[in-house]
């Protein structure tokens, strides 16, 4: 997923990537990344609970302005079925 997110953003088009697995994201990093430790393959959480996908979707997308270093990762606080998750407020 690095090596594609970095020719998007050669083309001049901001990217995040979002993993779980922290050792295959530190080996191929993209120039922006969030670590979740949600299960392989549901990175953006559990099926059905609309509420976790958007925080986690919104949590990624804030990592466009705070990751400074290009390769930088983020690890979101989030827990696999162990977190409460209120919708935010529509903006």
């Amino acid at each position: 997923m690095g090596l594609v997110a970095r020719e998007i953003e050669a083309a001049g088009i901001p990217t995040v990537t979002a993993s779980v697995v922290r050792q295959m994201t530190e080996a191929l990093p993209a120039p922006r990344n969030v670590m979740v430790k949600f299960r392989l393959g549901q990175v953006f959480g559990e099926p059905g609970h609309a509420a976790q996908q958007r925080t986690i979707l919104r949590d990624s997308l804030a990592a466009l302005r705070t990751v400074t270093e290009p390769g930088g990762i983020v690890e979101l606080p989030y827990r696999w079925k162990r977190g409460t998750y209120e919708e935010a407020d529509a903006r």
